[in-house]
């Protein structure tokens, strides 16, 4: 899902979370507003959090908050009586929750009555984005099924018509497709054939066998395929069988084709994995907050059951612990309901933890350390927390030796020249 991913992973000698530059999807753009950045900026450079970086967004962020636990169906107390236009759209959209921001300026604070065109160009410009992509993910699907090969399509519009009974709730600008390590050879034969080419260049092994993931775009503006064979980032608690990701996937139709798409209790880990995957790269993360109490409340009394021991069984337990833990901490004042399944690993207070998840910009936040936050995910085992770490160094040993020797390939090659 990353196009600039960089993998700073000393965790083990860091004083604290460092940061991950990281792009999970193409931002929509923003409708002229003067200050606003150009469209389709890739998020999560640090660069981007220019307009709310040192900026107090107290009340605009409490505003967000107050209409997500709306759009959730829940009756939160009345939000801040005014906020600044720009600073609520900015934090929404780092946070890849705009779309969810009503377009009624009744139903927003004093003088935000801008948004409603910002809110109106960002929605068309949605729907043009995730109609590219579903047209290729059914075309993929269609391959693959075609080929024999087992796998299954994960977040995107199908999962927000699953979600939120709307499949352009949020810009998708990538398919993000599984499938088992041993596959992708087939796969990537197949989207060759299909015109889709690797992205990533000398780098892209490296993607692949460190990352999990290689990326492929057949046009300028389409969208892109991320392939993958893991979920999880070097560093991080990693389901320990993918594989079952793939055999309790379920069929979506998109226009008469069967997409396999994750099933409801696997597509509640994933929003946890994605959660865990924000807090370590300190991307502000209510997008995936909102997928897990949507996907939550979608189980049935029988799955809802049956979600810790599947859990358990991924050796995500922790991982589904913070995350739930995490969203009753955002959602804390504003929902009756509590989402929180079994212990929380890594209790700290609300008002932080809702700071490091929808503000992590904020200059003011005392983060824990990277190591610490890793034990305490990995069930505090020390086998399982050795090979994490262990993954972590071989990713970025394997990075930086590459790196070397394409700078040193550069340096022959400018040395040649007459």
């Amino acid at each position: 899902m990353a196009f600039t991913l960089r993998l700073h992973l000393h965790f083990f000698l860091s004083a604290g979370l460092r940061r991950l530059s990281a792009a999970n999807h193409l931002a929509a753009a923003r409708p002229a507003p003067p200050s606003f950045r150009g469209a389709f900026a890739l998020p999560f450079d640090p660069g981007q959090f220019a307009l709310v970086s040192g900026r107090d967004v107290s009340a605009e962020t409490a505003v967000l908050l107050h209409h997500l636990a709306r759009r959730l169906g829940d009756t939160p107390p009345p939000p801040p009586p005014a906020a600044d236009p720009q600073l609520l759209f900015e934090i929404a959209r780092l946070n890849k929750v705009a779309l969810f921001l009503p377009r009624d300026p009744q139903a927003l604070p004093e003088g935000c009555a801008p948004l409603r065109g910002w809110l109106d160009a960002m929605r068309l410009k949605t729907m043009t984005m995730n109609r590219r992509s579903l047209k290729a993910g059914a075309e993929v699907a269609g391959l693959l099924a075609a080929a024999g090969i087992a796998h299954v399509q994960f977040k995107g519009p199908l999962q927000q018509l699953a979600l939120y009974g709307d499949a352009n709730a949020k810009p998708v600008g990538d398919v993000d497709l599984l499938v088992a390590e041993a596959d992708g050879p087939r796969v990537r034969g197949l989207l060759e054939a299909a015109g889709f080419r690797a992205q990533g260049g000398r780098l892209a092994g490296w993607w692949w066998r460190s990352l999990g993931e290689l990326h492929f775009a057949r046009e300028a503006l389409g969208p892109v395929v991320d392939l993958h064979h893991r979920v999880q980032q070097p560093g991080s608690p990693d389901p320990r069988r993918i594989g079952a990701f793939l055999d309790n996937a379920v069929p979506m139709d998109f226009e008469g084709k069967v997409i396999p798409v994750l099933s409801a209790s696997d597509r509640c880990l994933l929003a946890a994995i994605s959660v865990v995957k924000a807090l370590f790269g300190r991307e502000p993360c209510a997008g995936y907050l909102m997928d897990l109490r949507a996907s939550l409340a979608l189980l049935s009394p029988d799955e809802a059951k049956a979600l810790p021991r599947l859990a358990a069984e991924q050796g995500l337990t922790e991982t589904l612990g913070f995350a739930s833990h995490a969203l009753d901490a955002v959602f804390a004042g504003l929902s009756a309901r509590s989402f929180a399944i079994g212990g929380n690993p890594l209790p700290l207070p609300a008002d932080k933890l809702r700071r490091m998840l929808v503000t992590p910009w904020d200059a003011g936040i005392d983060w824990p350390r990277r190591r610490s936050v890793l034990w305490a995910l990995c069930g505090r085992a020390p086998l399982r927390y050795a090979r994490e770490t262990a993954r972590a160094a071989r990713s970025e040993a394997y990075r930086r030796s590459l790196g070397l020797a394409l700078s040193r390939q550069a340096t022959t090659a400018e040395g040649s020249r007459p």
